[in-house]
């Protein structure tokens, strides 16, 4: 396939990135030529130099023949006549937008083949928020996807000094889950992700994802001695009132929770007060220890770091901690502080980068793949697939079937019933499946379900 990407922040070069490890041809756009430079030494792609709209730059890339057009340039304007210009000049048959602004993407009907021909708008702080969201919901996890439309979901734990699971093997779980089905997809062990095997121990100090039923999460918190409960009532405190710390506290205000948001710029702090009946709006520092205790901060049940300034964030964070706020979830949008930040005791992150990279993948995958999602800072994939009728892993024991040895299937969705494999379960047509595996091995994952390339 051939692929042009306009931008190469963070999220272009990780897209680029899996897309040529994955023998596709891919071009990337930037005006810096110092970051065309960085993915250049890093991976077989075509470098272009210049404004990613205009027409000559886009031939050069290659626009001309291109399958797929991905604009993820920091201006959102940019983005959109990109797109434009590709699909009148060059008739590019798919084409994907990142788009921030909210103004923008609040009006649907702007999108369209006969308006401004987007096929997929993607938002990296509504991904984000969403992912907030799922951290406050289960607050005792490091983090918490789901899948299936909410009916399952992945929730990563630490195992703790004298829990059920510490020095337990993965094949004694079910003796101590007993009614409950839940199936470890992925294991963290001295800083290394791995899919497990039955015979892994959990030691304490490890981190797991765990796959189960939302229905069967309340007891699975309550085994393991954690805390599951909504926001409502919940104090909250958050620092940064950017794009999606404004979509967070929206939620938070309409599931009920009690929001402190402190917020630097005092124009931004004027409107977002305008803006919400039930939070309280801060103009000030997140840093300024005298206003963090005014606002009451050893109080808070949750505090969320989510201004556009990394330092900013994991400091913030910090400090809560060293107030005692039980729950911090901080925002990194740097990849170089995504491992650093766990070191230093910050286990709850959210990462707009990894969202989002996720959510164009999702889109660019081969076959039927309905969901998808980054897991262990990236090292990790989980895709939601659909077997059809000629799918080769149907109506094979799953203990017999021929996949990548990094590769695990942790559910199966059939005719609305949640089913946790073990070893003599089969796929049928039409079941999701949710799979968990490293990014090397997703297209050999995607061969198994035997469908050809799929465009909108």
């Amino acid at each position: 396939m051939n692929v042009v990407i306009l931008g190469a922040g963070e999220v272009g070069f990780h897209i680029a990135s899996r897309l040529a490890t994955e023998g596709n041809n891919v071009s990337v756009v930037d005006q810096d030529t110092d970051r065309l430079q960085v993915i250049a030494d890093s991976m077989d792609v075509r470098t272009v130099c210049g404004m990613a709209a205009q027409p000559s730059i886009l031939e050069q890339a290659g626009a001309e023949n291109a399958d797929l057009l991905i604009a993820v340039t920091t201006n959102d304007e940019v983005n959109m006549l990109a797109c434009q210009v590709a699909h009148s000049l060059y008739k590019v048959p798919t084409k994907l937008a990142r788009v921030r602004e909210s103004d923008y993407a609040s009006h649907p009907e702007l999108f369209g083949r006969d308006d401004l021909p987007i096929d997929v708008i993607i938002s990296p702080e509504g991904e984000a928020a969403k992912v907030v969201m799922g951290r406050l919901n289960v607050s005792s996890a490091l983090d918490s996807r789901e899948f299936f439309d909410g009916a399952i979901q992945l929730v990563e734990f630490v195992v703790r000094p004298k829990s059920l699971l510490a020095g337990l093997s993965l094949k004694e779980l079910p003796e101590v889950m007993g009614k409950l089905h839940v199936y470890v997809v992925a294991h963290e062990h001295n800083g290394r992700w791995r899919v497990p095997k039955g015979d892994t121990v959990l030691l304490a100090g490890d981190s797991i994802y765990v796959a189960v039923s939302c229905k069967q999460l309340d007891g699975l918190m309550e085994i393991l001695d954690l805390t599951c409960h909504s926001p409502k009532g919940r104090n909250v405190m958050m620092v940064g009132g950017g794009h999606i710390g404004y979509k967070v506290a929206g939620e938070l205000e309409k599931a009920g929770a009690l929001v402190k948001l402190i917020e630097f710029n005092a124009a931004r702090a004027e409107w977002l007060s305008d803006q919400f009946s039930n939070v309280v709006v801060i103009h000030g520092d997140a840093l300024d220890q005298k206003l963090l205790e005014e606002e009451n901060i050893d109080k808070m049940d949750d505090f969320l770091a989510l201004t556009n300034d990394d330092e900013t964030n994991i400091l913030s964070s910090l400090i809560s901690k060293r107030y005692g706020v039980p729950h911090v979830v901080t925002l990194v949008n740097r990849s170089i502080y995504t491992q650093l930040v766990r070191q230093i005791g910050l286990d709850v992150t959210v990462s707009p980068r990894l969202s989002t990279v996720a959510s164009i993948l999702s889109f660019v995958r081969k076959g039927r793949i309905h969901g998808m999602a980054s897991l262990a800072d990236g090292n990790l994939e989980v895709l939601e697939a659909e077997a059809l009728e000629t799918s080769a892993i149907l109506n094979i024991p799953l203990k017999d079937l021929s996949m990548p040895e990094d590769t695990v299937i942790g559910a199966i969705l059939r005719e609305g019933q949640i089913i946790v494999p073990d070893g003599t379960v089969e796929v049928l047509p039409h079941d999701h499946v949710l799979i968990v595996t490293t990014s090397a091995s997703v297209a050999d994952v995607e061969k198994l379900f035997e469908v050809h390339l799929e465009f909108f």
